[in-house]
């Protein structure tokens, strides 16, 4: 095994960050409280939904919770306010994605790279996952692939090959 970095001051345990007073044990009064409270909640978010839906369904009759022309004139506003928002935002996302493949696209067109420090880059890459984790052929055939803690690659030791060779 691998030492631990020194940059890992302390273990966490799964215990530590999550806790779950209503599902844990104990404190039944405190559940019988929060169960209260849910309910509660539930019930306000639902009502106004099935008073909306009730008025809505029964417009044109006497029925429903609540039938007044005001309410459904507003209602009506409302929604085509919303349905031109809708369409304000699906048009301008589309110009602006648009607009950035168009940039990408030209963007990419000017790209170019050396290719032979790219092939030096990459021979470097390999030698260091082969030193790191053994050669790719052996790698590529195992079917469990068990890196010890802290065994990893590190953040930056890509990045410090690369500055040995002089190719950053």
């Amino acid at each position: 095994m691998t030492d631990k970095p020194d940059y890992i001051v302390h273990h966490v345990e799964e215990e530590d960050v999550t806790v779950d007073w209503f599902f844990g044990h104990g404190h039944l009064s405190t559940k019988i409280l929060q169960l209260v409270l849910v309910v509660i909640g539930w019930f306000f978010a639902i009502l106004p939904l099935v008073i909306e839906v009730s008025a809505l369904r029964h417009r044109n009759d006497a029925g429903g919770w609540w039938n007044y022309q005001e309410g459904f004139d507003m209602f009506d506003t409302t929604m085509t306010f919303l349905e031109l928002l809708i369409i304000v935002f699906i048009v301008g996302f589309l110009a602006l994605h648009v607009i950035y493949r168009v940039v990408s696209r030209e963007r990419n067109r000017r790209k170019t790279f050396d290719e032979e420090r790219l092939e030096l880059r990459l021979s470097l890459a390999d030698d260091l996952y082969s030193d790191k984790y053994g050669a790719e052929d052996l790698r590529r055939v195992q079917r469990n692939i068990r890196i010890e803690p802290y065994a990893d690659l590190e953040t930056y030791e890509l990045r410090d090959t690369y500055r040995i060779h002089g190719v950053d």
